[in-house]
């Protein structure tokens, strides 16, 4: 790691000698596009950045419409806080969006908002980006089990009956973790799929290498979801309820929830899930760190560890509109969130907790 963070700063360094000085940083554009999560798409490049004096890690003001904000300048949604905004740098687009939030409806802007980009401070991110810059191995050799490696476990916790639902990384990502997740899948017997990351035409492009998944899908026991990684807003809202039904409507099933990684849309309706049967704070935020173990390695001593950690409470928080949440009044918060703002009744929400029982 200790290498890996000089290597990086040495890299931004070299960028920042191809970048003119912190006055003359400043660029005016306009949002061309918003897609379905709310992300807003400008119309200046990321060359254009480059060339007038930004890098990724700065931190910068942004004016788009009426709305002003800071905000670093990242690869990744998850290089910032949950519920942080962040300029999303890529080859060949910018954005500006909300880690796990609606950007354009927070901001209320539209195609054709004028944007101003100023400079605040050059690599004033530069700690914290370096600290979430997690790359996986593609290794099974270097993971102590096809479980770890596939990100694949049963939730366990409160009242939730041992082997009735587990989480995992993608079956059909086609990539070197799929297999297992595959495997794992068959072994522990799943008979239904949540597949909160795709639709049958985006998994169906890997089923040669998921016999097992095609079979049930084949049998439309998988639900596909593609719920975006925005929580709150009518679109997430509608794709959570989808997906709590087909628990509740599909009695006596071996389930399976996955999205990518298995790790911020899966960890979000776990974290549901766990806290509607009784799982504590602590044990529903060790199951979601258990991801960032498997795939990245981070332990409750790395500097990452609390960045991730706080993305639970701030889910529960966000549903409590605002006010805390602790263990006593966490299940009663979560129930009164389905009802009023997913729209499940309450005998709907008593026969998802039953069908894991």
């Amino acid at each position: 790691m200790k290498k890996f963070s000089k290597l990086f700063t040495i890299f931004f360094l070299l960028i920042s000698s191809l970048a003119f000085s912190a006055e003359k940083a400043s660029v005016q554009t306009e949002i061309t596009e918003i897609d379905v999560h709310g992300n807003a798409y400008l119309a200046v490049k990321a060359k254009q950045m480059v060339t007038r004096g930004f890098s990724a890690s700065d931190i910068v003001n942004i004016t788009a419409g009426d709305f002003k904000f800071t905000a670093p300048i990242v690869k990744d949604y998850s290089d910032v806080n949950t519920g942080e905004f962040l300029l999303r740098m890529e080859p060949e687009t910018i954005s500006l969006a909300i880690n796990l939030g609606n950007f354009a409806q927070t901001a209320k802007v539209k195609v054709g908002t004028k944007v101003t980009i100023t400079l605040k401070k050059q690599y004033g991110y530069l700690i914290d980006y370096q600290t979430r810059m997690l790359k996986p191995s593609d290794d099974r050799a270097q993971f102590e089990s096809d479980e770890v490696f596939a990100n694949f476990r049963p939730l366990t916790k409160g009242k939730i009956k041992e082997g009735k639902i587990f989480r995992s990384y993608s079956p059909v990502r086609g990539d070197a973790r799929s297999p297992y997740a595959v495997k794992l899948a068959e072994k522990n017997k799943v008979t239904a799929v949540i597949a909160l990351g795709d639709t049958l035409e985006t998994a169906s492009a890997n089923f040669k290498g998921a016999p097992y998944y095609k079979k049930l899908s084949d049998s439309k026991k998988v639900c596909y979801v593609n719920m975006g990684s925005s929580f709150g807003g009518e679109e997430f809202n509608a794709k959570l309820k989808t997906t709590l039904l087909f628990i509740a409507e599909n009695p006596g099933e071996t389930y399976l929830i996955h999205g990518k990684d298995g790790k911020n849309r899966t960890g979000y309706v776990t974290a549901v899930l766990l806290a509607l049967n009784g799982a504590t704070l602590e044990e529903i935020t060790d199951d979601y760190m258990q991801s960032y173990k498997n795939l990245y390695n981070v332990k409750k001593n790395f500097q990452q560890y609390d960045l991730f950690a706080n993305t639970i409470p701030f889910i529960f928080t966000n549903m409590n509109g605002g006010k805390k949440v602790t263990d006593k009044n966490l299940a009663s918060v979560v129930e009164s969130y389905l009802i009023k703002d997913i729209g499940l009744t309450k005998a709907q929400i008593e026969a998802v907790c039953k069908n894991l029982q």
